[in-house]
């Protein structure tokens, strides 16, 4: 059975319908894996620099995915026990609400950090554990709350790459159209 080789860097390169550089930061994709047992990972966020560039490295996505997990929501495998097929896709504003209104729902009475604030470090290892859970959690919203994509009518989510991660790989470079109506 064939694994997932998360390559050390992936930097992908939008470009307009003309070939043209898509300089336009805050773009937000994702990077879809598929499980051969238990549940598939998505992670997230990755956003464009003003060039439209995307670089994403092996460690931001082990981050990623280490923090999507540790809130144990469902049962997921390893990483590298994944499928070698992943698509990455861009956010569309359908995906991102459902997001946005979740995390805000579910931050809107959490007191870890405003405890932490009038407290500091008074405060037990946990309690700190959690204002720092909470502080992160709260600057990821952020960042799909203001995210290009939310200023796009492109409502379904644009599966932009699909490939095959079955061998280490260094570097692997992508050059998208990102057709957005």
């Amino acid at each position: 059975m064939q694994t997932l080789f998360i390559p050390d860097k992936i930097q992908i390169q939008l470009v307009d319908a003309n070939g043209n550089s898509f300089h336009q930061d805050k773009i937000l994709i994702g990077i879809k894996t598929f499980a051969n047992h238990k549940n598939n990972i998505n992670i997230s966020p990755f956003l464009s620099d003003k060039n439209g560039i995307i670089t994403i490295t092996a460690t931001d996505i082990k981050n990623a995915v280490d923090n999507f997990i540790s809130y144990g929501l469902m049962d997921y495998s390893s990483l590298e026990s994944a499928k070698p097929e992943i698509q990455i896709y861009y956010w569309g504003t359908e995906s991102l609400d459902r997001y946005i209104n979740y995390w805000t729902e579910l931050l809107e009475n959490a007191t870890d950090l405003k405890q932490f604030e009038i407290w500091g470090d008074k405060l037990g290892k946990r309690e700190l554990e959690n204002a720092n859970i909470e502080r992160r959690e709260r600057e990821e919203l952020e960042l799909y709350a203001t995210c290009y994509n939310n200023t796009m009518n492109q409502k379904s989510d644009i599966i932009i790459i699909k490939d095959n991660w079955d061998k280490p790989n260094a570097e692997l470079n992508y050059k998208v159209n990102l057709d957005l109506k």
